[in-house]
């Protein structure tokens, strides 16, 4: 990808974002889906596709609104 979200910052957020989706903590689950919700990376050259990103952050976001395990 030419130019794409950030690398670095993408891969952070969806490392807490897969920390949260195996808690049962629901105060961190709940902060994790409105850290997905309202991201805004930056874009940056060779970064990652945008659309594949925004993807699997809608998909993280929806494992985090329903409880652990469900």
């Amino acid at each position: 990808m030419l130019r794409g979200y950030d690398r670095v910052e993408v891969d952070a957020l969806i490392g807490r974002a897969g920390k949260a989706i195996q808690s049962d903590d629901t105060a961190l689950r709940a902060a994790a889906r409105e850290e997905l919700l309202t991201a805004r990376l930056n874009v940056r050259m060779r970064g990652y596709d945008r659309s594949q990103v925004d993807g699997v952050l809608r998909r993280y976001a929806e494992q985090l609104e329903r409880p652990q395990g469900a």
